[in-house]
C-alpha cells in the first residue's frame, strides 16, 4: 500500500481537475450570457479546485483500499494515483454541472429524461476514460512536473493568479460616470415638461391613504396625489413584474408584447415609450431594480442611461460569479443557515435608487428628460422595521419574510404579513420624502410631471393564498396611478372610471408633445379627464340654469296663480330639474369614458385571462391549474368589489342585464381582444438567463423547484 503517495497525488489530481472543470464552466457562462465582469474564472479555479481537492483526497483513500484488495494495483505509480484523483473530482463536479446546464439549455427546465441522463453518463465515462488513459501517459511524459513536489499546487496557484489578473480587465464603464448626455432641448419640445415615473413594485392601491387606507401610511405619496390626478380604478394587465412592466412601457397587452412567461424576452420589434421619446430628442433613463426588467430581458431599449441597481453578493462574489453552479450551492446553504438578512442582498434600497435619480436629474437639468425609477420595498422579503413599530431604534433588524423560503404561508400568518407589508410602505414613503423635498427646493417639483404607479399588488389570504403572479383578482391587479402635472394643473381631480397600464405611455408622450406609435394599444387618459371635466361643468350649468328657470317660473306663477300655461311650464321645468339631479342607479355599469381592462397570466402553470367591463369581471383559468382556481368566474364589481360571490349559473338580472348572458358575451369580447393584440403585437423571443439571473428570480420568489435548490 502507498497511502501517503495516493493521498497526496489523489488530492492534487482532484485540485487540478476541479479547477479545469470550473474554468470551463466560467468560460461557457461568460460566452453565452455576456460578461458583466470577469471575476468568475478566478472564483471557479479557487472554489472548484478546493472542492475537487476534497473529492481527490477521497479518491486517494479509495485507491489505497483497492490496492489492499487487488494486488495488481500495487504496481501502479504516482501518475495513476493522480489520474484517479482527477476521476473522483470530475465525476461529481462535472456531472452536477452538466445535469444543471443540460436540463436548462437542452430540455428548457422541464426535467431530465432518461435519454438526457444517459447522454450525461456517457459523456462523463468518456472524459474519465481519457483522464485515465491519455492522462496517465501524459503525466508520465510532458506533464510529469505535476507529480514532482509542489508541481500541481504551483500550477494551480499560477492558474489562479492568471485568472485573478483577468478579473481586472474592464468590461464597461459605470453608466453613472457618463450620464450627462448634454442634449439640447429640441425646439418642438421647448414647452414640454420633464417626466419622472416612479414605479413601486408590489404596491396595492388600497394600501395607500389616497385610496382610502387608514393609518397615515403614505403621507408623501398622498401629498403628490393631492397635487395631481388620482385614478381610482387603475389596473395592471398581469400580476407579476416582467409581464406587467412590459405592458406599461410598450402599451401592449401581454398577448401583444409576448413577454408573459418566465423565459420570455421583450421583442425588438416593439416600440417602447423610451424609444418614442428618445427619437424625439428626449434624454431617457431608467433605474431598474428587479432582474425581470433588465437588459437580460431586453428592457434597456431606447435609453440613454440604463442602470440595473443590482443586489450585493455574498462571499465577495459578483454577477458573473453568481452563475457558477457550485457558487449557487454554497450561496443557498448560506441562506438556509439563517442569520440576519440584508436588503441589498435582494435589491437596492430606495435611498440608493433615489440618490441615482438625483444624480441623473442634476446632470441633465438643461435637457428635456424622462426618468424611470423602480422602488422595491413593498416586494418580499418583507423586512421588519423596529423604528416604526416602537420595538427599537434601528431601521432593520435582519428579519425578512420571503416567498423563496415560505411559498405557502398559513392563513394565520396573514395579519403579520399585512403588518410588515404596511411597514415596508411606510419605510419607503419616508425615504421618498427627502427626495421630493430636494425637488421642491431646486424648483423642479412644480414643473415636472410625476407619475406614481405600480406593476401589481399582493394577496394576503383574500382568496385563500398569498404573494402574486398566480391569480388576477383585484388584490393582485388593482394598482395606483397618480399623474401630477406641471404647474399642478388639475390638482385634486379624482377619476372614477377604469384606466389601464397600457394608457400610461400614450398619456406621457401626449404630455410631452410626442406622437404615440401606431402599434400602441392604449390611449391618452388626460384628454378624457379634461373631456369629463368639461361635461361635468356643462351638466352643472344645465342644473343651475334649470334652477334659475324654476325660480323664475315660481315667481311668475305666484304673480299669476290662475295662469294654467305658466303652471304647466313650471311643472315641466321642475320635472327636468329632478331628472337632471337624480343619479342613475345603473350609471356605474355604463360609464362612458371607462376603458375595458384585459389581464392575462401564464405563470407557474396557472394560465388565466380576465376582462373587467361594464361593472362586471369575468375570469377563465386552465383546467387543473396549480392554484386550484375555478375554470370560470363572474363577479359584479359594483356591489362585490371583494369578488366573494361567483355569479356563474345565476339566472337573475342586474340593471336590465341577464347575468347568464355575461359569460358568453364577455368571454367573446375578451377572446377577440386577445386575438387582436396577438395579431398586431410583436414576435416573442426567449431570453437565455444566466444562473446568476435565475438566482435573483429565485430570491424574489419568481422561480422555484430545481433551479432554486
Amino acid at each position: 500500500m502507498h497511502l501517503s503517495r495516493n493521498i497526496i497525488q489523489g488530492a492534487m489530481g482532484g485540485l487540478f481537475a476541479g479547477s479545469i472543470v470550473g474554468l470551463i464552466e466560467a468560460i461557457y457562462l461568460l460566452s453565452s450570457s455576456g460578461a458583466p465582469d470577469l471575476l468568475s474564472p478566478f472564483y471557479a479555479v479557487v472554489l472548484y479546485g478546493l472542492i475537487g481537492l476534497g473529492f481527490g483526497l477521497g479518491g486517494g483513500i479509495a485507491l489505497t483500499i483497492a490496492e489492499k484488495l487487488f494486488k495488481k494495483l500495487n504496481r501502479q505509480d504516482e501518475a495513476f494515483a493522480f489520474a484517479v484523483g482527477e476521476v473522483f473530482a470530475i465525476l461529481p463536479i462535472a456531472g452536477f454541472v452538466l445535469m444543471y446546464i443540460v436540463r436548462k439549455v437542452v430540455f428548457h427546465e422541464q426535467g431530465l429524461p432518461v435519454t438526457g441522463l444517459a447522454g450525461i453518463a456517457i459523456t462523463l465515462l468518456v472524459v474519465c476514460g481519457l483522464a485515465m488513459t491519455l492522462g496517465v501517459g501524459m503525466l508520465r511524459g510532458p506533464f510529469k512536473f505535476l507529480l514532482q513536489g509542489k508541481g500541481a499546487l504551483g500550477a494551480w496557484l499560477g492558474l489562479a493568479a492568471a485568472t485573478f489578473g483577468l478579473s481586472f480587465v474592464p468590461t464597461g464603464a459605470d453608466p453613472r460616470a457618463s450620464w450627462d448626455h448634454d442634449k439640447p432641448v429640441p425646439a418642438d419640445l421647448k414647452d414640454a415638461p420633464n417626466v419622472l415615473v416612479i414605479a413601486i413594485d408590489t404596491l396595492r392601491a388600497d394600501y395607500l391613504g389616497m385610496y382610502g387606507k387608514d393609518g397615515d401610511l403614505s403621507p408623501v405619496l398622498d401629498s403628490i396625489g393631492a397635487d395631481g390626478v388620482i385614478f381610482e380604478d387603475h389596473f395592471a394587465h398581469a400580476s407579476w413584474t416582467r409581464s406587467s412592466f412590459a405592458s406599461l412601457w410598450t402599451s401592449q397587452l401581454p398577448s401583444g408584447h409576448n413577454s408573459g412567461t418566465k423565459a420570455a424576452m421583450l421583442p425588438d420589434d416593439l416600440v417602447l415609450m423610451s424609444e418614442a421619446l428618445q427619437d424625439a430628442g428626449v434624454t431617457t433613463a431608467n433605474l431598474a431594480n428587479n432582474i425581470n426588467v433588465t437588459s437580460t430581458f431586453n428592457f434597456d431599449q431606447g435609453y440613454d442611461t440604463f442602470i440595473y441597481e443590482s443586489p450585493d453578493y455574498a462571499f465577495g462574489a459578483t454577477e458573473s460569479v453568481f452563475g457558477l453552479t457550485f457558487y449557487k450551492v454554497i450561496h443557498k446553504l448560506h441562506e438556509r443557515m439563517g442569520g440576519a438578512k440584508s436588503v441589498s442582498s435582494f435589491y437596492q434600497p430606495a435611498e440608493v435608487v433615489l440618490d441615482d435619480a438625483k444624480g441623473f436629474i442634476e446632470a441633465n437639468k438643461d435637457s428635456r428628460w424622462m426618468l424611470g425609477v423602480h422602488l422595491m420595498e413593498p416586494h418580499d422579503p418583507y423586512f421588519e422595521h423596529p423604528y416604526l413599530d416602537g420595538s427599537g431604534d434601528a431601521e432593520f433588524n435582519g428579519v425578512g419574510f420571503a416567498r423563496a423560503e415560505v411559498e405557502s404561508p398559513e392563513l394565520s400568518q396573514a395579519d403579520y404579513l399585512k403588518k410588515v407589508y404596511v411597514d415596508e410602505i411606510k419605510h419607503m414613503d419616508l425615504k421618498l420624502k427627502p427626495f421630493i423635498e430636494w425637488m421642491k427646493a431646486e424648483g423642479l417639483y412644480d414643473d415636472t410631471v410625476i407619475v406614481i404607479t405600480a406593476d401589481h399588488g399582493e394577496e394576503f389570504g383574500e382568496h385563500g393564498g398569498f404573494w402574486h403572479g398566480v391569480t388576477l383578482y383585484e388584490e393582485q391587479i388593482h394598482i395606483p396611478l397618480v399623474i401630477k402635472l406641471a404647474g399642478n394643473e388639475l390638482a385634486g381631480t379624482r377619476v372614477d372610471w377604469q384606466s389601464r397600464a397600457i394608457d400610461v405611455a400614450p398619456t406621457i408622450t401626449s404630455l410631452m408633445g410626442v406622437s404615440a406609435p401606431d402599434q400602441w394599444q392604449g390611449a391618452d387618459l388626460l384628454a378624457d379627464v379634461r373631456k369629463e371635466l368639461e361635461q361635468t361643468a356643462a351638466d352643472a350649468k344645465v342644473v343651475e340654469d334649470l334652477k334659475a328657470r324654476v325660480a323664475e317660473l315660481q315667481g311668475a306663477v305666484e304673480a299669476r296663480p290662475r295662469d294654467a300655461e305658466l303652471k304647466a311650464s313650471l311643472e315641466a321645468a321642475q320635472a327636468d330639474l329632478v331628472n337632471a339631479e337624480t343619479a342613475d342607479e345603473c350609471a356605474a355599469y355604463k360609464k362612458a369614458l371607462e376603458r375595458m381592462v384585459i389581464a392575462e397570466e401564464d405563470f407557474e402553470g396557472n394560465v388565466i385571462s380576465a376582462i373587467r367591463a361594464d361593472g362586471f369581471k369575468y375570469l377563465r383559468a386552465n383546467e387543473g391549474n396549480p392554484r386550484g382556481l375555478p375554470t370560470e368566474e363572474l363577479f359584479d364589481m359594483v356591489t362585490d368589489a371583494g369578488e366573494t360571490k361567483n355569479l356563474m349559473g345565476d339566472d337573475g338580472k342586474i340593471c336590465g342585464i341577464y347575468v347568464s348572458d355575461l359569460p358568453k358575451s364577455l368571454g367573446q369580447t375578451m377572446g377577440d381582444e386577445i386575438v387582436k393584440a396577438a395579431s398586431t403585437g410583436a414576435t416573442g423571443g426567449t431570453a437565455e438567463m444566466s444562473d446568476a439571473e435565475k438566482a435573483k428570480l429565485c430570491a424574489l420568489g419568481y422561480l422555484s423547484g430545481p433551479d432554486c435548490e
